[in-house]
């Protein structure tokens, strides 16, 4: 038993010995380290040097001038000039209209208006594509002329080109009143019996006058309208559907 606690013992002492000196090699490596790194010395990077500081231009009030354009509150802002774009020129007004003196519509031979460049003065037949003045004849009927001028068409009614001043003056006198019958006499002025109105159909929708007829120019009856042109030939009549 007791040979068995002294081998123990041996056997504990043996350890102890062993783990004493792994500690003290520890201790001495670490120690070394230690020195090493006390006694080492770190070699300084190189630093590059640093680079110029670039040149600072002075300043001047021109780099400025966005900032101005942009302020709401400055004078001088937008003081750029914006010229206003030139009106144009206003249109040169319409010409006087021609005279009509008449018309003359024969069938195998192309439309002639009798026309006159102003009330009064001379006048000359013309044909469709023919100018007077600074119009010219687009196309020509019984009721309308068209006439065009600077690339634009005016459609004309006849009548509404008639010179009023020489149609009043073609026209015949009135037929003086006839007398009063005496009173209590029962005759009947015969003039009052006379037909009026549009006359019997010439085609086109149009009427010929009845001889007499003291109906005025422009006179509207039953839907008619009396119309009285001065022709080479004296005075024309015919009743044309109203509008």
């Amino acid at each position: 038993m007791t040979r068995r606690l002294r081998l123990l013992d041996l056997s504990l002492l043996v350890v102890l010995g062993l783990l004493s000196w792994q500690m003290r090699r520890e201790w001495i490596w670490a120690h070394a380290r230690t020195q090493a790194f006390v006694r080492s010395r770190l070699q300084p990077a190189a630093v590059p040097p640093l680079p110029p500081l670039a040149k600072v231009e002075p300043l001047s009030p021109l780099a400025y001038a966005q900032a101005v354009m942009q302020n709401l509150f400055s004078r001088d802002r937008n003081s750029q000039v914006i010229i206003d774009p030139v009106a144009p020129p206003p249109e040169p007004p319409v010409p006087p209209f021609p005279v009509a003196r008449g018309v003359m519509l024969w069938e195998g031979v192309p439309p002639t208006v009798v026309l006159s460049e102003r009330p009064g003065g001379e006048q000359k037949g013309y044909h469709p594509g023919d100018t007077i003045g600074e119009w010219k004849i687009v196309s020509v009927d019984s009721q309308y002329l068209v006439l065009g001028w600077k690339g634009k068409e005016f459609k004309k009614r006849l009548d509404e080109l008639l010179d009023k001043t020489n149609l009043v003056a073609d026209l015949p006198p009135a037929p003086p009143p006839a007398p009063a019958p005496p009173a209590g006499s029962n005759s009947t002025n015969l003039s009052n019996n006379a037909k009026t109105g549009p006359g019997l159909p010439m085609g086109d929708n149009s009427r010929g006058c009845i001889p007499g007829d003291p109906t005025p120019s422009g006179a509207v009856v039953d839907g008619m309208r009396k119309v009285v042109t001065a022709t080479p030939f004296g005075a024309g009549c015919q009743w044309v559907p109203a509008k």
